[in-house]
């Protein structure tokens, strides 16, 4: 029989993508949008889960505030964020608890968490430092995991994780911002792309790497947290570098640098996966460069498909 896996939060660029992974190893899976399941009715999740039986439960859903909408009020943004990251975790939690203790749930939290974490890299036992109402109702959601595993033993692990980028990325995210001007001015030979912060360095990896992971610690022996990462710190500068070296041009003729003090971080996170690697031999496929080369060669594609249309 084919093993059944639930993935909530389906539709974004992680669910997307773990849902390809998971048909392609065989899987019978079920995915669940915004508008599929009420996640704050603990009656409407019990009836979800005895009626699948899934081995396998995948929390990816998650409360994102765009930058660029007007910021809600740190009290509206702790309420929505609570309810998507701790409460429907929470039903999920105790519904597995009560009735189907042989499934596995797997937690998408993220770096975040550490927020101004000091220099070096961070692991398993790092201190929690949360500086946003997105990373402190994510911190809340582990804990949760842990409490249920601990005291209910349901086996409930945590993937911490670290920026990873896929051509599925909206338009509002820096790499896709960047991949497609540089596909844009690759064309033309002219045009300029402005950024914020050329100095700013992030642990990038693959999203494709990191649902492999998100499977991969769901069939370890025992549940735990896990950090998923590249354990190396990338530029900003170094990601326009690369893509526009792949489409022949030089970023520093391109590429205006315009200092927005607002957006700048001196936030330094870097993950040390070594522990994942260590139970279940997962380690970065994908190199930061050829990352980068495939979101600008998805844009150099999509932009000869529209010619032809």
């Amino acid at each position: 029989m084919l093993k059944r896996a639930l993935i909530v939060g389906s539709g974004g660029q992680d669910g997307t993508l773990l849902t390809r992974l998971l048909t392609k190893l065989d899987y019978d899976v079920t995915g669940l949008g915004r508008k599929d399941l009420n996640i704050l009715s603990p009656r409407e999740i019990a009836a979800c889960i005895d009626d699948l039986v899934p081995e396998e439960i995948y929390y990816l859903a998650a409360h994102h505030h765009s930058s660029e909408d007007l910021p809600p009020s740190s009290g509206d943004l702790f309420r929505q964020s609570m309810d998507v990251h701790f409460y429907g975790l929470v039903n999920f939690l105790d519904a597995l608890s009560k009735s189907s203790l042989q499934s596995r749930l797997l937690f998408a939290s993220s770096s975040h968490i550490f927020g101004a974490a000091e220099k070096g890299m961070q692991t398993e036992e790092t201190i929690y430092m949360p500086q946003s109402e997105y990373a402190i109702t994510k911190v809340a959601g582990m804990q949760a995991c842990q409490h249920y595993r601990r005291v209910n033993d349901v086996f409930a692990s945590v993937a911490i994780l670290y920026n990873h980028e896929s051509v599925l990325r909206k338009r509002v995210f820096l790499s896709k911002k960047i991949a497609i001007a540089a596909a844009q001015i690759g064309k033309s030979g002219c045009g300029t792309l402005i950024l914020a912060d050329l100095d700013a360095e992030v642990d990038w990896g693959d999203a494709e790497d990191t649902v492999v992971a998100m499977h991969k610690i769901l069939q370890c022996e025992k549940p735990a947290d896990y950090i998923v990462a590249t354990g190396q710190l990338h530029s900003v500068g170094e990601f326009a570098e690369i893509a526009f070296r792949y489409v022949g041009l030089n970023y520093k003729n391109h590429v205006v640098c315009k200092e927005n003090t607002a957006l700048r971080s001196n936030y330094r996170r870097v993950g040390d996966y070594s522990k994942l690697q260590r139970d279940t031999g997962w380690s970065p496929s994908i190199s930061f460069e050829q990352m980068v080369n495939k979101l600008v060669q998805f844009e150099i594609d999509a932009l000869l498909s529209n010619e032809l249309c």
